[in-house]
């Protein structure tokens, strides 16, 4: 039976700054990752890593080099095309997740059920309500963004991104400025402890550092001095147990 296609593969490619910028960060990057796989791409602040995510996730094209996402390149669908394949991939920022600061947590959890299948607020409220209590927001939902600490704004924007259940989840930088109780709960959760809500099969992850991510069965990558290294792999891992209470409740804030 032949494999299945890689999930993300990247050829040749070079990622620069934006144009006005002109630096390059990286060259010669060629990428390979399979479905199911888990990486952490590390490197020092300043190295490129959000740029070379946003090239990999389909939103920033390379200046030289091919990207393939589930099969397909990025640079040339257009239309509906372009809008299935987004459809699979979703990408999270650091530092709170870029929320609409207008919108109340839920508000933001639900946008792109509604947005993609063009429904009001009122017919999300079901499934958005479910996978708030899985995260753990339920408390906060009717909150805005900036009534809340970074912490939870980060996972109301993790939450939003899942809701479409995508094949392919990029996090940058997802443990800056959290604590260890909530750093805990997304290490366990990108392990596939059982919240109510699952987690993509296949995650990459930007860190400064590579030790939170040297987990069994995780890949690492490093960016350094322009240049992109691979470490070799360590052994599957087997799947956590479930933890209790995984979802903890929110403080008030």
């Amino acid at each position: 039976m032949p494999a299945a296609d890689p999930v993300l593969e990247l050829t040749g490619c070079t990622v620069t700054a934006d144009e006005a910028d002109g630096r390059v960060f990286v060259r010669e990057v060629n990428w390979t990752v399979a479905a199911g796989e888990h990486w952490g791409i590390c490197g020092p602040a300043g190295s490129g890593k959000t740029h070379l995510l946003e090239v990999a996730a389909g939103l920033r094209a390379p200046a030289a080099g091919q990207v393939r996402l589930l099969g397909r390149d990025p640079a040339t669908l257009r239309g509906p095309a372009l809008a299935a394949l987004r459809r699979e991939v979703a990408l999270v920022y650091g530092r709170g997740g870029r929320l609409f600061g207008h919108l109340t947590l839920a508000q933001n959890v639900a946008l792109p059920l509604c947005y993609h299948r063009n429904c009001p607020l009122e017919a999300a409220a079901e499934e958005t309500g479910r996978l708030l209590a899985a995260f753990g927001l339920d408390a906060l939902a009717a909150r805005l963004p900036g009534q809340v600490n970074p912490a939870w704004q980060q996972r109301a924007a993790l939450a939003r991104a899942l809701i479409l259940r995508p094949a392919v989840l990029f996090l940058d930088h997802p443990l800056e400025w959290l604590n260890d109780a909530h750093a805990r709960w997304w290490r366990e959760f990108l392990g596939g402890a059982e919240i109510g809500w699952p987690c993509p099969a296949t995650v990459v992850v930007t860190s400064d550092e590579p030790q939170p991510w040297r987990l069994p069965g995780w890949r690492l990558a490093h960016l350094r001095e322009s240049a992109w290294t691979v470490e070799a792999p360590t052994r599957p891992a087997d799947p956590p147990p479930a933890r209790e209470g995984l979802a903890a409740e929110a403080p008030p804030g």
